[in-house]
């Protein structure tokens, strides 16, 4: 049973990182189709009106994780017959925020478009229209959070990834319909086909749940005490989430303020860098994540502990694979893929996010485990202050030290501090030793950071700079980086995972 669950795990990673691959690249090639089909100017109203409509789906995004977490719950406990009144219940909460949000944007919203957006007078129509079916689709995305978070419990990673990777395709193909073979009113037709894929993903997500998941079936009642604590967990952790969104929102600004555009331009493309290279840590957290709910609902806490432990070293060693060889060879990739055009600050800023990265990968687990414990007030709470002051004190610290980068100095010893914070925070929920945590995950992560770029950066000071040593190092660094975690980070139980997955569903035999 436990080999099974690992192997679930270790499939359901690999078939994440797949459906981030094909659709990092599809929507890169995607954004550039739709430019050139609609043109500069209804490009941009596409984008402003409809991410002004996506501003109001900061609640939904937040429940998509509470909903997914009910259910997982309930599995772990009760079996997959508990998760009826969860379904019932996160069924009325969506259907409740549906309607606030379409009051919200029908009335303010609405206003705001056609009185504050700077949007030319023969555009005002097209946007207007556009504006409806971003709201159409907006409402389909928060009603299909039941059905996607169902799906998502139950660990079909396969599905959730097929159908993310039809979406992207979807949507290259009507922009490059757009492009050959529309000739008039291109914002328009292209708003409503994006409808229509909204309506098709919905169809997807609700058709398969009903298909696979018998024990989804409404029915009229009403859980008071669940729709309660749904509600009250959702709160907390939205708190969080707009702390960290306040956190990234704030310092852009202050550099905005400070220092003006060019620094914002640096902080943009170093923000891009980090999307990237986060996506590789966010896909493990989402496999990981159903398991180590059910199996602390299931009253199993060694197996959530050893979870836990494992998401973190594992996600830290991803991450810092991937970042090894972007930090040693960081000037010559943003020459290449900006074009030599590189504002400064660029590089130091990516450093710092990457940095973040490397910290917070160990908040991300112990978050999860919080949240299977269902305690998350204490944790919310302190999380929240402590990310919060970090704009009051890069505003002081800049008063005494006008550099663009202490606002990162700043921001990154805060993030340090609420780490360890957190950590001692965490186990006052989850009972584990602070000694075998530091032991068994943070010591080996260390060991890992501090070898592992030798033998790059000595390839880096005997090669000259040029492509081939940027392919060079990245192989090197993957293989110096898998090969020292194996013998030295991984337990017993992570690498019989290890070699289970490769030998059963790769085929590679390992002994």
């Amino acid at each position: 049973m436990l080999e099974n669950n690992n192997n679930r795990i270790a499939k359901n990673t690999v078939f994440l990182y797949i459906r981030m691959a094909i659709v990092l690249i599809v929507s890169l090639y995607t954004t550039r189709v739709v430019l050139a089909a609609l043109g500069v100017v209804d490009y941009g109203v596409y984008n402003v009106v409809c991410g002004f409509v996506t501003l109001f789906s900061f609640l939904n995004a937040t429940m998509s994780n509470s909903i997914q977490r009910y259910f997982n719950y309930e599995m772990g406990k009760n079996g997959d017959e508990a998760i009826g009144n969860v379904y019932v219940t996160s069924l009325m909460i969506q259907l409740l925020i549906a309607v606030i949000v379409v009051l919200l944007i029908e009335t303010f919203g609405l206003w705001y478009v056609n009185n504050k957006m700077v949007i030319p007078d023969e555009r005002m129509a097209d946007a207007n229209w556009v504006f409806q079916f971003a709201t159409i689709s907006l409402v389909l995305v928060i009603m299909q959070v039941p059905f996607s978070a169902a799906i998502m419990a139950h660990e079909k990673m396969d599905y959730y990834a097929i159908v993310s990777v039809i979406d992207a395709l979807l949507k290259l193909a009507i922009a490059l319909y757009v492009k050959h073979a529309v000739t008039e009113g291109r914002l328009l037709f292209y708003g409503a086909c994006i409808m229509g894929i909204s309506v098709f993903d919905f169809l997807m997500y609700f058709g398969y749940s009903k298909l696979k998941f018998k024990n989804l079936r409404f029915k009229w009642m009403f859980d008071k005490s669940m729709f309660k604590s749904m509600l009250v967990f959702s709160g907390w952790r939205t708190m969080e989430c707009f702390a960290f969104m306040m956190k990234g929102q704030g310092v852009n600004m202050i550099l905005n303020f400070y220092f003006g555009p060019v620094i914002n331009a640096a902080n943009a493309i170093a923000v891009q860098v980090s999307n990237a290279v986060e996506g590789f840590r966010t896909n493990l957290f989402t496999a990981f994540n159903p398991q180590v709910v059910q199996s602390y609902a299931d009253g199993n806490y060694s197996r959530t502990k050893s979870l836990m432990f494992g998401m973190s070293k594992i996600a830290f060693i991803l991450i810092f694979m991937i970042s090894l060889p972007l930090v040693i060879e960081l000037d010559y990739v943003l020459a290449l893929w900006l074009g030599g055009e590189v504002p400064e600050y660029t590089s130091i800023f990516t450093i710092m996010f990457i940095i973040n990265m490397l910290i917070t990968v160990f908040n991300v687990p112990l978050t999860i485990v919080v949240g299977a414990t269902g305690h998350v007030k204490r944790y919310s709470i302190i999380q929240t202050v402590n990310v919060l002051a970090i704009v009051p004190l890069a505003i002081l610290a800049l008063n005494i030290i006008d550099l663009p980068q202490v606002v990162y100095y700043v921001s990154l010893s805060v993030i340090f501090i609420n780490q360890i914070i957190v950590t001692f925070v965490a186990r006052k929920e989850f009972p584990f030793s602070i000694r075998e945590y530091l032991k068994k995950v943070i010591m080996p992560c260390i060991v890992i950071l501090l070898i592992s770029p030798v033998i790059p950066l000595l390839i880096r000071h005997f090669m000259t700079s040029s492509f081939l040593r940027l392919v060079v190092i990245g192989i090197v660094s993957v293989l110096i980086v898998i090969t020292i975690a194996y013998f030295l980070a991984l337990d017993a139980n992570e690498k019989a995972m290890v070699k289970s997955f490769l030998n059963k569903k790769l085929k590679i035999n390992i002994r």
